[in-house]
């Protein structure tokens, strides 16, 4: 049976840029993804695994086809990391309280990319979060990352499950 895939909400931490941003996996765009250089599992991995379903993946261990993956986490000082994916419109958080910066700066921008994240700043999210974030990538002809798979909860739902 496959695992029930729900949409999260993920907020910049302290001192940190962008966001907030909405993920909603789908059957098809199911993985997070982490690239880390200094630790093995980032902090937030549990907490994001928890209330969305999706599959985690170490990507410094195995490849993902890009059409797979929902989001990235990393932990880059400004260098690289941080702006790969935000090129490629793939939702990215990082784990540090960077801004754009790089070689890619100008792919870092605050609907695609949320920094200083940890486990205190990842929800479940509501229907108006998420219908919101439709409305806003659709205008952006970036509506393939965000079609959801499922009914969205209702209120009650979201809540239950969120303090669960």
């Amino acid at each position: 049976m496959a695992k029930e895939m729900h949409a999260i909400r993920i907020e910049r931490g302290t001192n940190g840029f962008g966001g907030p941003l909405v993920v909603m996996p789908t059957k098809k765009r199911c993985k997070v993804m982490y690239i880390l250089g200094e630790v093995d599992c980032p902090e937030p991995l549990d907490r994001i695994v928890e209330l969305s379903g999706m599959q985690p993946v170490d990507g410094y261990k195995e490849t993902v086809p890009e059409d797979e993956i929902g989001l990235v986490i990393v932990d880059c000082g400004g260098t690289l990391r941080c702006g790969i994916y935000p090129k490629k419109r793939v939702p990215t958080i990082n784990v540090m309280p960077v801004g754009p910066a790089g070689p890619l700066a100008e792919y870092i921008k605050e609907d695609i990319y949320a920094s200083a994240v940890t486990s205190a700043q990842v929800s479940a999210a509501t229907p108006e979060q998420i219908a919101a974030a439709k409305a806003h990538y659709a205008e952006l002809g970036d509506d393939h990352l965000y079609e959801a798979d499922e009914e969205p909860r209702d209120e009650a739902e979201n809540e239950d499950w969120a303090a669960s």
